[in-house]
């Protein structure tokens, strides 16, 4: 055994004093971290190649040796190697969880006799036609991001990431598994992968399914529903029946490509055992985000011949026939669709000039996704207020779901109106979306209104009823991201295509960063882009901290004299990170377990959804009894004025009102640097700023900030300075009325 800075590494075969024969030889041992350490792979290098392990059979016996707490340690490896005659040297490489491989140890081994027969390896998996669609679109993604590549490189290299062998492990008797997904590329959004499939034991039930990608967050995934495929399979086994497997797992952003999943069945009678391993190549939310080239027959069969080529060169078939044609006539339609119609270019703002503010709006009609006390309506809200409150218009709303915020907007003088819209998100056809949209028309009645108000992406349609009442629209968008990312899986593909011309057909569009209005930039090819940020009432939230002093608050909330309180607020979902933020916590508790026994860590804002339920059982798994969620409240000040430090662990924001309001409130931020966020604090000013998606640098940059207070508060300071002199409602709110007058001054011009 050797001990290494992160752990203890054992080589137990072969031994040191073996000479081996050229050829196909296992290698096994084992590797067990230190409690401060996560190990989430191995791999040896010899002779310039790189053999990956099977790394996370469970070893009891080194549980015992170890005083692990549980009997389920993953620790053994086997790592299949060819040999040839020699002296040669094995180095061992881990990968820790912050995405770094480290060299564990070098073995010298002698290898004898003849030169073994040339290596083959084990036939690769086929990649069936939807896989090799993924990768066709992914291919020429890429080639929109740079046009200056060439096709057969970006096909190589695509192909080189993807992990062969793809399968380190298949399943052997008694169980029996297979896993339609993870595809061999697959999307990730937000740091999660579906998992689905089937496993079962020939004799035994199994009690459990764990899935985990970096042996540190082991999730539960569901299991013992109806399987489709497995009893066809196996009718002599009755375990096959219930067997089916599915459900969302999280997987960090920093790991390095390809990925690596274990799947660990747990028995009846408390065994675990390591049934299934795979690579997969995850692509996140950004990366699905990026540009399509302009619509090119020649580009698209250019990029699918260098991808079929890369995978013959890389012993990977690929299905042909009419069943190939015909899934790659598919791709074709859908990359023509998706293609951008005008020529990408950067961002061109409108240059207005000024306009007078003195007459009022008259009637205007506003539009929302939703009366939830989220940033976006919050935003709206103050926004109408503001507007009722300079005598500038007379309001009514429409929603499209009710909410807590109903009453406010009512009070603040507005006429609220709820109307379904989900008929447009599930039309089938062109024809079937516009007469959804003329039913909803009918029952708003846009006749009289002078404006028309879309804020946030979801109220596209609300563009287009302006455009078929001839009425200017202002259009507000909060969302960084590209209208297909948005809408994906939330509504049918004939609606994308109208979302993406609402931003020709609006008369403005508002943005609050550049980061936000170039993901919008292939769609209009017009000069109607308006850069405005967003704004903070600091009034209220001076007043809020006058009359609640932070003692109070902190017993109010049920917070022990003396500890420190880590606030990640928002509603939690996966855009919000929580899942993130939960890993962050576990690896504070590794590395710094006397700073996380003095601290609560809470993420405000539990609802009643599937990622809700999902999160309850991670944290149950996590087991760090300090870690909860706390249900949604409209009493965000209540919690940023108790907080010690705020986290964003977002994957999008374009700009979110609680890192302005943990501005105001001079807590000090730590915040993921996505979108618009850089633009309101700067990294080491007025803020800590780590990727998304990155539990360790998470971690890291709570221990920083909680261990250096004066530090901390400076930042605090000078956040506050910020929000003061850039984003406050008494400089930017007049600038929202004169972009309604300008809107509506630039519709009458025929602008």
């Amino acid at each position: 055994m050797i001990e290494f800075a992160q752990g203890f590494f054992n080589l137990e075969h072969p031994a040191t004093t073996t000479v081996l024969p050229a050829g196909l030889h296992k290698l096994r041992g084992w590797l067990v971290e230190k409690p401060d350490a996560v190990i989430t792979d191995l791999r040896v290098r010899c002779l310039g190649k790189v053999w990956p392990a099977t790394y996370g059979f469970i070893r009891p016996d080194l549980a015992i040796h170890f005083k692990h707490p549980t009997p389920h340690l993953p620790a053994a490896f086997e790592i299949p190697i060819f040999l040839e005659p020699g002296r040669i040297t094995l180095e061992f490489e881990a990968l820790s969880i912050s995405g770094d491989w480290i060299a564990v140890h070098s073995a010298i081994r002698e290898v004898n006799g003849p030169a073994a027969p040339a290596f083959i390896r084990e036939a690769e998996a086929p990649v069936n036609l939807p896989e090799f669609t993924e990768m066709l679109r992914y291919l020429l993604q890429s080639y929109g991001t740079d046009a200056s590549a060439n096709c057969k490189d970006l096909a190589a290299q695509l192909i080189s990431s993807l992990g062969c062998p793809r399968y380190l492990l298949h399943p052997s008797p008694p169980f029996h598994a297979f896993f339609r997904e993870p595809a061999i590329i697959t999307r990730a959004a937000y740091g999660r992968i579906l998992i689905d499939g089937y496993l079962f034991h020939e004799q035994i039930e199994v009690s459990k399914i764990l899935a985990t990608v970096d042996l540190h967050v082991w999730q539960t995934v569901a299991h013992g529903g109806m399987s489709p495929i497995a009893p066809q399979l196996f009718p002599q086994f009755p375990n096959a029946i219930r067997s089916n497997v599915k459900g969302y797992i999280d997987i960090p952003s920093h790991l390095p490509r390809p990925v690596t999943l274990r799947l660990y069945a747990e028995l009846a009678d408390g065994s675990r055992h390591l049934c299934a391993v795979q690579r997969f190549f995850p692509f996140g939310l950004e990366e699905e985000k990026r540009p399509l080239p302009p619509a090119s027959p020649f580009l698209f069969y250019r990029a699918a011949r260098s991808l079929h080529a890369e995978l013959t060169n890389a012993g990977i078939v690929v299905q042909q026939g009419a069943a190939f044609r015909q899934a790659l006539w598919q791709a074709w339609r859908d990359f023509s669709r998706r293609a951008p119609r005008i020529k990408t270019r950067a961002a061109t703002f409108a240059t207005d000039q000024p306009v007078s503010t003195t007459a009022p709006l008259g009637p205007v009609m506003v539009f929302t996704q939703n009366l939830d006390y989220e940033g976006a309506p919050l935003l709206l809200l103050e926004n109408c207020r503001h507007l009722i409150a300079q005598g500038q218009a007379s309001l009514t709303l429409v929603s499209a779901r009710d909410g807590l915020l109903r009453k406010e907007f009512e009070q603040a003088g507005a006429t609220v109106l709820v109307v379904d819209v989900s008929p447009l998100a599930t039309a089938n056809s062109t024809a079937a979306w516009r007469a959804a949209l003329q039913v909803i028309a009918t029952k708003i009645n846009c006749h009289a209104a002078r404006l028309i108000i879309a804020n946030t992406l979801a109220t596209y349609w609300a563009v287009h009823l302006a455009h078929l009442e001839k009425t200017p629209s202002l259009f507000y968008i909060h969302e960084s991201t590209t209208p297909a990312a948005f809408f994906h899986g939330n509504a049918s593909a004939v609606v994308v295509p109208f979302v993406e011309r609402s931003f020709q057909l609006a008369t403005r569009v508002s943005f609050n960063t550049t980061s936000t209005a170039r993901y919008y930039e292939p769609f209009t090819n017009r000069t109607n882009f308006h850069l405005n940020p967003g704004w903070i009432n600091l009034d209220a939230i001076d007043a809020h901290r006058a009359a609640h002093s932070r003692n109070s608050l902190r017993r109010d909330l049920g917070v022990i004299d003396g500890r420190i309180l880590v606030v990640n607020l928002g509603a939690v979902c996966e855009r919000k990170g929580q899942h993130v933020f939960a890993w962050a916590v576990d690896l504070f508790w590794r590395r710094r377990p006397d700073l996380a026994v003095q601290c609560d860590f809470w993420m405000v804002g539990g609802r009643n959804t599937a990622f809700d339920e999902s999160m309850k059982l991670l944290v149950a798994g996590l087991d760090r009894p300090n870690l909860k969620i706390v249900p949604e409240t409209p009493r965000a000040y209540d919690y940023l004025g108790a907080a010690d430090l705020f986290v964003c662990s977002s994957y999008e924001e374009s700009f979110p009102r609680v890192v302005l309001e943990a501005m105001a409130m001079e807590v000090p931020i730590l915040s993921t640097d996505v979108h618009g966020i850089p633009f309101m604090v700067s990294h080491e000013m007025e803020a800590v700023l780590v990727s998304p998606g990155n539990s360790s640098t998470l971690a890291d940059g709570m221990i920083r900030l909680i261990s250096r207070k004066e530090l901390a508060q400076t930042y605090a300071r000078n956040a506050r300075t910020r929000v003061e002199t850039s984003f406050s409602t008494t400089l930017i709110l007049p600038r929202q009325v004169e972009l309604a007058h300008r809107t509506i001054a630039i519709h009458a011009a025929g602008g």
